[in-house]
């Protein structure tokens, strides 16, 4: 495997989006959930700007560099235009008291083009610092019921947090974690202006990666979301074996994110 493979195929994963669709290949053990109180999540109606797509931030490209074609870029632009006259607002924001005492997280939303909604989550550290990802059911067509995406993956060294949407008749959202705990969440959020069928949802995952989803109402499943474990080892990778910098000893077929990849790559 080159390393330019790898990287791609590392870039296959970096942007998680559970949207409903469930992967049989890697079932998690049971074990007895563990309650946990609902996320913190405030309602609050502030001013936004929408976002200006970058391509990083879909990893959908057909090239090494992870960036989409022509094609890709216009599409992704599009879908994620507002609509004529929707203005994008802050509708949500969770404290992130583990970052740091000011660190939150908002979720901002607007109607698209299209119209659905589309979603940008703005992670703020406390100290002048923000990094922020679009997302939303506006850039993925197969997301209804369960639309949350991970940010922060596969970057070394950062925490994670789980952000997005879920189908507002839903109560519970059990996470599987990766270490085997199973957590549900109350589903406590406030509903989105005026998509009143979706519920927001935001919970701060620190170092840990989710290994299953369950959107639930009462004990019935609505949606459900899979990782395999090649996908958890993938972003593992990217996360414990930072690229090499260009001019770097061991970089290459030999530099450790190369190794890892190859050997969490599916055969």
């Amino acid at each position: 495997m080159s390393l330019l493979r790898a990287v791609l195929i590392l870039c296959s994963v970096l942007v998680l989006s559970a949207c409903g669709s469930s992967s049989k290949s890697s079932q998690p053990a049971a074990t007895e959930p563990q309650s946990k109180v609902p996320p913190a999540i405030e309602k609050i109606d502030e001013a936004a700007a929408v976002p200006v797509l970058t391509a990083t931030e879909f990893c959908q490209g057909s090239d090494g560099r992870c960036q989409p074609s022509p094609d890709e870029a216009e599409r992704l632009s599009n879908a994620m235009a507002p609509a004529n006259g929707a203005t994008a607002r802050g509708i949500a924001e969770l404290p992130l008291s583990a970052r740091g005492p000011n660190a939150r997280a908002r979720l901002i939303a607007w109607k698209g083009r299209s119209g659905d909604l589309c979603l940008e989550t703005e992670v703020q550290d406390g100290n002048g610092g923000s990094l922020r990802h679009a997302s939303g059911p506006c850039v993925r067509t197969d997301c209804k019921k369960l639309c949350v995406s991970v940010f922060g993956a596969g970057t070394s060294g950062a925490p994670k947090l789980l952000s997005g949407v879920v189908d507002s008749n839903a109560d519970e959202l059990r996470v599987t974690y990766d270490d085997g705990r199973v957590v549900p969440y109350g589903l406590t959020g406030p509903l989105v202006p005026g998509f009143p069928s979706y519920r927001v949802f935001m919970l701060d995952l620190g170092r840990s990666l989710y290994q299953r989803l369950e959107l639930r109402l009462s004990d019935k499943d609505l949606a459900e979301e899979t990782l395999s474990r090649a996908q958890i080892q993938l972003l593992r990778c990217g996360e414990q074996t930072p690229p090499a910098l260009p001019g770097q000893a061991g970089s290459g077929r030999s530099s450790g994110l190369h190794d890892c990849i190859q050997r969490a790559a599916p055969k």
